[in-house]
């Protein structure tokens, strides 16, 4: 006769769900540790010491959030796979670190996102798509962290799944569609701020590849969570993508911070400028009736970039060229 556990496995896959479970913490420990040394060179950098108290105390709330949702992993699969190591049934129990988790992602998710929304209006300074991306962010917080809060009332987690089936797909696809939109307006709005001037454009397009690596990789990992909650129902394949939103959440945001003083300081050789330097291009000159005047054909103004916001400078238009000035956060 079949024992309960043998019978409970024939129906599960074990490595569909504790296997998983494993997978999932063993590459967020990797990730963690990125975002602990993109901490350490956001402190040390000019940059990160040049920010004011808001920023250093997001990127701190970043890290001790994070730090937590590290721990909480972890102790989900030291609960599955040691606690309840000679029973083997309790691999249905709902532990209460799993819709904490959940909540740790829906905050991680609030801090990213609140940030980029900023961004969005730095960029386009349009108060409709800001108040879109700010209404999109508040759904995704508020669907997700009122999954976790419902999940702490379950005690089944096959169960869970399947009460809570609806809210969950409702939650994924209010994710995926904030991040979709921030990432895409980010990167539209940089591709506007080109100025045809080749060492301001080389910027733009390094800036645009940073937005769409960062942000659609969180984009994807939530499309992915979202198929495996649909089609891997009976499984925790979930499971492996929501360890690793937490990180993707926290390294994205790190990495955005963190590019700002490679990227002000890109000029054309690769080499870098000290924080706050302008670009300075060279204004050539021609001679009429013995007195030095400017070409107007070949004016360009100085050009002080960084990564968040172009706005023209008051210097006037000559022949469709004008100066142009990306303010940092």
């Amino acid at each position: 006769m079949s024992s309960p556990a043998e019978i409970i496995f024939s129906q599960v896959s074990l490595g569909g769900t504790l296997g998983v479970m494993f997978l999932g913490v063993c590459v967020s420990s990797v990730l963690y540790g990125v975002t602990c040394l993109q901490t350490f060179s956001y402190y040390r950098s000019a940059k990160g010491q040049g920010d004011g108290p808001l920023f250093h105390t997001m990127v701190a709330a970043l890290l001790i959030f994070d730090t937590t949702h590290q721990a909480i992993v972890t102790h989900i699969v030291y609960n599955y796979l040691v606690l309840d190591f000679v029973n083997p049934l309790n691999v249905l129990v709902l532990v209460w670190s799993l819709p904490a988790e959940v909540v740790m992602n829906a905050i991680l998710a609030l801090i990213l996102n609140s940030f980029l929304s900023y961004r969005i209006w730095l960029l386009s300074r349009r108060n409709d798509l800001t108040c879109i991306a700010t209404a999109l962010t508040v759904a995704n917080f508020g669907t997700n962290l009122a999954y976790g809060i419902r999940g702490f009332f379950e005690s089944n987690i096959f169960d869970a799944q399947d009460i809570l089936r609806t809210h969950g797909l409702v939650g994924l696809s209010i994710s995926v569609a904030t991040e979709f939109m921030i990432s895409t307006v980010l990167a539209w709005y940089l591709h506007r701020s080109r100025t045809g001037l080749r060492t301001s454009n080389d910027i733009i397009t390094k800036l645009i590849m940073l937005t769409i690596t960062t942000g659609m990789l969180t984009t994807l990992v939530n499309v992915a969570d979202l198929i495996a909650y649909i089609t891997a129902d009976k499984t925790l394949y979930v499971l492996f993508f929501n360890f690793l939103l937490g990180k993707l959440y926290s390294n994205a945001l790190l990495t955005s911070l963190n590019s700002r003083e490679y990227v002000m300081g890109l000029r054309g050789d690769g080499s870098s400028r000290s924080r706050g330097e302008t670009i300075q291009m060279s204004v050539p000159h021609t001679h009429v009736g013995g007195r030095s005047a400017v070409d107007p054909r070949n004016v360009t103004h100085g050009i002080h970039i960084t990564m968040e916001q172009l706005v023209h400078s008051g210097g006037p238009d000559v022949d469709g060229v004008s100066s142009a000035k990306f303010e940092s956060v």
